[in-house]
């Protein structure tokens, strides 16, 4: 499906909080590339993701580029950091030296998309260390056979290039695993499950204004679909066999929860009146934490193929938002990222471009539709109340990219 996309970090991989954040100082739009330049900027802002990345690079570089937070406070980094060889003892020249080896072996055996894409990374953090301006993804596009003018889908770009990295530790932070399943309701226990991979969820929008990422999963993995008899869409559970009552649905359980959540929401839909393709700008409500404890499945019994459970393991953090401004086949991408989870500090990315910004203006420009005021709260409770109150007699305004510019 066609969309934008909403990142979702785990907070089992959010970093402690340390004094300096790392914050990338823009990525050059080469022609069309601005799809490249949001996703690539969610993906540096995540510690773990932005260490994957760079776990091979020389321990020379991390000692002078990175004095900042050391990727992010990940501690295994550290343990990668060696003594130049130049100021070695004699008796761990050898050491040194076989380290070395290893390392041009790994060089050699990663892909070549890996590669580029580490010379990226570096390079943004360089900048940021230098106070220098915006970085040229150039090598990654020149490397990967990637045509600049040519516009495409940011979440089907992030989906094939994970691949093209080939390095599983990466890919295993993004990928989750949900089942298929029908179930019998005759009693005799026949059922069939399917497990599925997948590296990011695909979330219906309801056009009808009242629609929210919470809504919208529950919908996803809530009540099974009745698959009838009566109705003449009975399932049949082998060859030869008369067709039963049965639940069809979906399901995800926590060991199915992946360490980072990608959220695809479905806003390109096909209008069959009007024999076109059209972007669903209604509203889509989020907030900064997602507990998805209320959808998971425990163990399945034969007629009772969902049972919630409770899980602190199931709650994460939002830490970055990609947005499409305009309609479909046509428009523009940028991404808010807030790159410490633990911290209020968002900056809207949109190409060589780096402004913070407040929670509110991320909200306004990535919820969809009007907003009053130009804000939109997130206050609960009667202070919260007066705001919308108020809001209604104010005129209707649009966030950052105007009428067509969401999540």
């Amino acid at each position: 499906f066609l969309g934008s996309l909403l990142s979702v970090a785990s907070v089992a991989v959010a970093t402690s909080p340390t004094p300096t954040t790392t914050v990338s100082t823009g990525l050059r739009n080469l022609g069309n590339t601005c799809y490249l330049n949001a996703q690539l900027q969610c993906a540096f802002h995540i510690p773990k993701v932005r260490h994957e990345i760079l776990s091979a690079t020389p321990p020379s570089f991390i000692e002078e580029g990175q004095g900042d937070e050391t990727d992010a406070g990940d501690t295994s980094l550290d343990k990668t950091m060696t003594v130049d060889a130049d100021e070695a003892p004699a008796e761990e020249k050898k050491e040194d030296d076989n380290a070395d080896t290893e390392n041009q072996h790994m060089a050699a055996t990663e892909s070549q998309g890996l590669v580029a894409l580490r010379h990226v990374f570096q390079d943004m953090l360089q900048s940021f260390a230098n106070l220098d301006g915006p970085v040229s993804p150039r090598i990654l596009t020149t490397t990967l056979g990637i045509p600049v003018l040519e516009q495409q889908d940011s979440q089907e770009f992030w989906k094939l290039l994970l691949p093209a990295l080939e390095k599983p530790s990466l890919s295993k932070l993004y990928t989750g695993t949900v089942e298929d399943y029908i179930v019998a309701l005759d009693g005799s226990g026949r059922e069939r499950r399917r497990e599925e991979v997948f590296l990011d969820l695909s979330l219906d929008v309801s056009p009808d204004g009242k629609c929210s990422v919470d809504s919208s999963l529950q919908k996803m993995f809530g009540q099974p679909e009745l698959l009838s008899v009566a109705e003449g869409v009975g399932w049949r559970p082998e060859k030869g066999a008369e067709k039963v009552d049965a639940h069809k649905g979906i399901q995800i359980r926590e060991s199915g929860l992946p360490s980072i959540l990608q959220l695809h929401l479905k806003r390109f839909n096909y209008d069959w009146n009007r024999d076109v393709m059209e972007k669903v700008n209604d509203p889509v409500e989020f907030s900064l934490e997602l507990d998805m404890s209320s959808i998971l499945a425990g163990n399945a019994s034969e007629n009772t193929p969902k049972q919630p459970v409770q899980s602190d393991s199931a709650i994460y953090d939002l830490q970055s938002i990609l947005i499409h401004m305009g309609e479909f086949g046509v428009g523009h991408y940028y991404a808010y990222v807030r790159p410490n989870v633990k911290r209020d500090e968002w900056y809207r990315f949109n190409d060589d471009i780096v402004a913070p910004v407040s929670f509110e203006e991320v909200l306004a420009d990535a919820t969809g539709g009007k907003v009053r005021g130009g804000k939109v709260s997130r206050n609960g409770g009667l202070l919260g109340k007066i705001k919308r109150i108020i809001g209604i007699f104010e005129s209707p305004s649009f966030g950052y990219g105007g009428r067509s510019s969401n999540a």
